[in-house]
């Protein structure tokens, strides 16, 4: 199926088919949850799946970060499937068949209605056995920040609006998953664990509705790829430079596709006198980080502590993160524990679960250096703006 995808897809890509042929082949035996930090090229990846449209796949991309509440969310498919072509308006049969029996004559306008609060489960189960019968290959539905959805329903009140969105959806998996007919991607800059975290230790929820899901991390690109990403965009916007510095680029820009584009831009604009040399790359990547202007560059990533962390957590996350900041070395567990341990009182496995969060979270990463687990940063980009910041 790999191969038929590929080609559906198109050949305009630069960097990250392997990224799509993987997802591509997991989502042949089951649906996935596809996570990463923000500017990692998520989004790009979902709408160059969400191109496959032929007799065997249909597929459907919807940015649902702004939804608010569960019947919206409802709405918002109905609204999007028909839209984007994977079913007609009259096409929801089952739905309306039901709504005319139970409901009385109604139209589409009943989902705007606050009677519909009481009926979105049964409206969206109707609605996936409609969509799966008129179609007869694969159907993959993509919900691009689908975990920051359902924080916000959290964060309104409505956290159990949430745990039945994820249970109910679960249910529709496990209904259509065996027969091969329907897959979900939950897209999001946030993970979901963060979110079912929240749920379990904050409102006492005890389901596990993505435990049968794949979970796939979109990483940095892989130096092939980066360095074909700024030849390409280097090429695009008239900037000379040689194959040894090409590499350099892509290797200072932590191989990140976002930063790749806005150094290249920078450099551009700044005029710089060519040929380009490594230190003026150098000199661009510290003023794009560093210089007045630009604070924002990561500060999703102090965002994301302060808004998914506790209070307690947040204190030791920012305490391991100042610390990683200022080493040149990886840094043994044992000897962040200890620096902690000084600063903050917790305990070992309080800490530990910070660690193991901002692994997961992609803040660092950790290796085994003489037997023991060491962690430092993850990018050397985001080292460097932390360090400026809060070291």
């Amino acid at each position: 199926m790999n191969n038929d995808f590929m080609k559906a897809i198109g050949t305009d890509i630069i960097g990250r088919e392997k990224e799509i042929g993987e997802l591509l082949s997991i989502l042949d035996q089951t649906s996935v949850i596809m996570s990463s930090t923000r500017r990692m090229g998520k989004t790009m990846i979902l709408t160059k799946i969400g191109e496959i449209q032929d007799l065997n796949v249909k597929s459907m991309l919807c940015f649902v970060e702004s939804i608010q509440s569960a019947e919206e969310f409802v709405d918002f498919l109905r609204e999007n499937l028909i839209q984007q072509k994977l079913i007609q308006e009259n096409g929801f049969k089952s739905l309306f068949n039901w709504m005319n029996t139970n409901l009385g004559s109604k139209d589409v306008g009943f989902f705007k209605t606050p009677d519909f609060s009481k009926h979105w489960k049964k409206a969206l189960n109707l609605m996936m056995d409609d969509l799966v019968e008129k179609h007869a290959g694969l159907i993959i539905l993509m919900l691009d920040e689908f975990p920051k959805m359902l924080w916000t329903m959290i964060q309104n009140g409505n956290h159990q609006q949430a745990t039945e969105v994820l249970d109910e959806l679960r249910h529709i998996r496990e209904r259509y998953e065996k027969r091969s007919k329907l897959r979900f991607i939950y897209c999001g800059s946030i993970g979901m664990n963060l979110v079912i975290n929240h749920l379990i230790k904050r409102f006492k929820y005890n389901g596990a509705p993505t435990n049968n899901m794949h979970q796939y991390i979109v990483t940095e690109m892989n130096p092939t790829d980066a360095t074909q990403l700024v030849k390409h965009l280097t090429k695009k916007h008239g900037v000379v430079i040689d194959d040894v510095l090409e590499t350099y680029l892509a290797n200072a820009c932590s191989y990140l596709p976002f930063f790749i584009d806005r150094i290249i831009i920078q450099i551009k604009i700044s005029n710089l006198v060519f040929p380009i040399s490594a230190s003026s790359i150098d000199e661009t990547v510290d003023e794009f980080l560093l210089g007045r202007g630009n604070n924002s560059q990561f500060n999703h990533f102090t965002e994301r502590i302060d808004t998914y962390y506790d209070t307690e957590e947040k204190r030791i996350a920012h305490e391991l993160l100042r610390l990683l900041s200022k080493t040149n070395v990886p840094l043994s567990s044992e000897a962040l524990l200890n620096h902690v341990k000084i600063k903050i009182v917790a305990e070992d496995f309080e800490i530990m679960k910070i660690l193991s969060d901002l692994f997961e979270d992609m803040y660092v990463d950790k290796s085994v250096i003489d037997d023991s687990t060491c962690y430092q940063f993850r990018f050397v980009l985001l080292k460097k703006w932390w360090k400026s910041k809060y070291a």
